[in-house]
């Protein structure tokens, strides 16, 4: 199986409860993604997504995705999306730094590799270990009432 296109999207996700409001009085409205899709020759499509908490601490992590994903794209066309060492190998030779907008690949790649083996990611994980998943709600900063009421 090779890398035969890789295309990116800019989207914008807004937050369904409204600013985010972190220390020294960083706000946000939206995570502000990129997200990555690889098709490989075979057809199938794995896809992944810039970790989007980044223009949180830097406006330079979207701007710097979207600026970086045009630059590593050529250099994995033709490459095999399972070989995931390989490809980890290649960008960091053709990229340096960054690993922000690679982790966009890698995430499409490992996504691609499951759907190759016909099998859900999480067991090209390692598998399952549960039939739930711990998640977290964040406490924005506001007055002590507001932080309160979110944390309710």
């Amino acid at each position: 199986m090779q890398i035969e296109t890789i295309k990116a999207y800019h989207v914008v996700q807004p937050f369904v409860d409204g600013p985010y409001r972190m220390s020294k009085g960083r706000v946000a409205d939206c995570f502000d993604a990129v997200i990555v899709s690889i098709t490989s020759d075979s057809g199938l499509t794995g896809w992944g997504e810039m970790a989007p908490l980044g223009n949180f601490y830097s406006a330079a992590f979207p701007a710097g995705t979207r600026a970086g994903v045009p630059e590593i794209a050529p250099h994995l066309i033709g490459q095999d999306p399972c070989g995931l060492a390989s490809i980890g190998r290649l960008m960091d030779t053709v990229f340096k730094g960054h690993p922000y907008i690679k982790s966009a690949f890698d995430m499409a790649c490992w996504d691609l590799a499951a759907r190759a083996a016909g099998v859900p990611l999480v067991t090209l994980l390692g598998g399952k270990e549960s039939d739930t998943a711990e998640l977290y709600k964040v406490v924005t900063h506001g007055t002590v009432d507001q932080m309160a009421a979110l944390a309710k």
